[in-house]
């Protein structure tokens, strides 16, 4: 699947939850080469200052969607496997919303 072929709204963000150590991480960099720059936003939890138990995240990278309204999808853990991680994102409509973190809220807020 062509990255360029999703269908993203322009108003949708894809949030990388990730932390600098983490190689699998620093992988997905790759996998997400060719996502529109507009829509794809860096979270390093560590230098955010948030706690991964609190966002729900269990394992890095993980992988949100979010929509200004305040819904947020996640596609959770991901691995470093280009394929996958566009089949999911094209499969947004299938995943339940869930209201995002308030600490989340604010890094967003902040970075648009």
């Amino acid at each position: 699947m062509n990255p360029s072929a999703l269908p993203l709204p322009p108003e949708v963000s894809i949030v990388v939850l990730c932390a600098e150590w983490c190689t699998q991480c620093r992988a997905f960099r790759e996998v997400a080469a060719g996502l529109p720059a507009e829509a794809l936003l860096w979270v390093d939890i560590e230098d955010e200052g948030l706690d991964a138990d609190e966002l729900g995240i269990t394992a890095f990278p993980s992988v949100a969607i979010c929509r200004p309204a305040g819904v947020l999808r996640y596609l959770g853990p991901v691995r470093a496997d280009r394929e996958g991680f566009l089949a999911a994102v094209a499969q947004l409509h299938r995943l339940p919303p869930r209201a995002i973190p308030e600490p989340l809220r604010a890094v967003l807020t902040d970075a648009r």
